[in-house]
């Protein structure tokens, strides 16, 4: 397997422990440029933008997971925060909401469990609400000044954050995997009568089904055989979404969606019955199954897996060509319209891809692998998987399993991929995020690797010919005799003109 090496690097100083989920790459602000947000176990989340660190919003509680996108489907992206303590909070650029005052808090007798709203009055609330949590560290000259405009109770112990559309209606839902194996999904049910700029103005007592913004409502909750992995969303040939739920030894579960979607009394009237009664299987939407993959290199049947879904495709966005694939493979040949793949990676260093429960390739490693992403890293229109190991091996593969390695000389917390702007005026650039535990995020960006196949080198003949062109060689004699000498002479050839260049 080649290594490579990467030069081009910035740092930046960030302390405390960062949760596998607590750091993403968004555009938070709505400008097209991406930022990156970090967040770490004693409640501070940390804004970066190009070069600069812009925000700090502190005193919340252990951040779990931080998820970036138009949650609340106004065309505007908001940050999601998940702490462990079960609080739901979302941030967003005042700007984008019209308003030019200071974000004040919301209500702190106001809690919701599960979509549920449960007042008390400010003196008779039994817990204290992270008041501080709206004024954002930054100088007014900083263009992002992200606040806070909603907060929800939600249950505790959230590990894993997808947002995607599961039941097709053209809004985004939010998936929470919790430690205690169940997955839980909620849809943002918005006030039409008020916005960010009524809470602003209304101070801090007010009615809260008549101010709120709106709330999240939950919708389905499944339990797990084993504890969770990462969730992803996954999309089939018919482009149904389905969510895959990573379970121990290379397994998966797989619940595929329905796509009838309910409209917003209807989503309310689903959590309550779900919410009425501690049974999982009264509101479980759409059809589950558990995949087993089988493979001999998976040793531990316990090992942690992670999972990642809707890997991109150059060719018409269909699938790997089976062309390119090895003819012992098992496959339906009834079959002529494949879906996207998935890949999985274990702890014990397996990594494989997938399509439409066929094994494509899988490829064995001696680090363990604890993060799994996508990105586009030879700009063939086609994601590359990237991989990553506690003790900062990298890998990244394309999808017909040529693979180059990165290594790191740091243990690492927190891994991420994807495209990062370091200038407001520049195009974003790929990039590999590493949080180290030296109080330290990497950031290596503009990796420029066209392919990752391996070339074996050919020297250039018209180069080589000019040493013999005399008065007994014209040119073309030149690069004839150039190409009947043996590897040894022209390797020869080529170190004297590397020597002598």
């Amino acid at each position: 397997m080649r290594a490579i090496s990467l030069v081009k690097r910035i740092e930046f100083d960030f302390t405390g422990n960062v949760a596998r989920n607590a750091l993403t790459l968004g555009d938070i602000d709505n400008d097209g440029c991406n930022e990156l947000i970090v967040g770490n176990q004693t409640g501070d989340v940390t804004i970066f933008k190009g070069q600069e660190k812009i925000q700090t919003i502190s005193k919340l509680n252990f951040i779990t997971c931080l998820a970036v996108g138009d949650i609340m489907n106004k065309n505007k992206n908001v940050l999601i925060i998940i702490t462990a303590d079960g609080w739901c909070y979302l941030y967003a650029n005042p700007e984008n909401n019209q308003s030019d005052s200071s974000q004040k808090d919301i209500d702190e007798g106001v809690e919701e469990v599960d979509g549920q709203t449960q007042s008390s009055s400010i003196s008779g609330s039994n817990e204290t609400l992270p008041i501080d949590i709206v004024l954002p560290v930054t100088s007014k000259k900083d263009k992002t000044q992200l606040v806070c405009v909603h907060m929800q109770r939600i249950p505790a112990n959230s590990k894993n954050i997808v947002l995607g559309d599961l039941d097709g209606d053209g809004n985004i839902e939010m998936v929470l995997g919790l430690t205690d194996r169940v997955v839980r999904s909620y849809k943002w049910i918005g006030n039409p009568d008020k916005s960010a700029v009524d809470i602003t103005d209304s101070g801090l007592q007010f009615d809260p089904s008549d101010k709120l913004l709106g709330k999240f409502v939950a919708i389905n909750k499944w339990e797990c055989a084993n504890q969770i992995g990462s969730i992803t969303i996954h999309h089939a040939a018919d482009g149904k979404p389905s969510i895959l739920i990573a379970q121990p030894g290379g397994t998966f579960m797989r619940i595929k969606c329905q796509t009838d979607y309910l409209t917003g009394e209807e989503c309310i009237e689903s959590s309550l019955r779900s919410s009425s009664s501690s049974s999982t299987g009264e509101n479980i939407s759409g059809t589950v199954d558990y995949q087993f993959l089988g493979m001999a290199r998976m040793r531990n049947q316990n090992i942690s897996t992670e999972i990642l879904g809707d890997i991109r495709c150059s060719m018409n966005d269909s699938g790997v060509s089976f062309d390119k694939i090895s003819t012992t493979s098992q496959r339906s040949s009834s079959s002529t319209t494949k879906g996207k793949p998935y890949a999985l990676a274990t702890l014990d260093g397996t990594i494989l891809l997938v399509q439409d429960e066929i094994i494509l390739w899988s490829i064995a490693v001696d680090h363990q692998i604890f993060a799994l992403t996508k990105m586009d890293v030879t700009g063939n229109g086609s994601d590359d998987i990237v991989a990553c190991s506690w003790d900062g091996e990298t890998y990244i593969m394309d999808q017909e399993k040529n693979c180059v390695r990165f290594h790191l000389d740091e243990a690492v917390q927190a891994f991420h991929s994807g495209y990062y702007n370091l200038k407001p005026n520049e195009p974003d650039t790929q990039c590999l995020i590493y949080v180290t535990f030296k109080n330290t995020i990497i950031i290596y960006y503009d990796l420029a690797l066209k392919e990752l196949t391996c070339k074996k080198f050919e020297p250039d003949l018209l180069k080589l010919s000019e040493l013999f062109i005399n008065d007994d060689r014209t040119p073309e004699e030149s690069v004839e005799y150039v190409k009947n000498l043996d590897k040894k002479s022209k390797r020869e050839l080529v170190e004297y003109l590397l020597y002598n260049s």
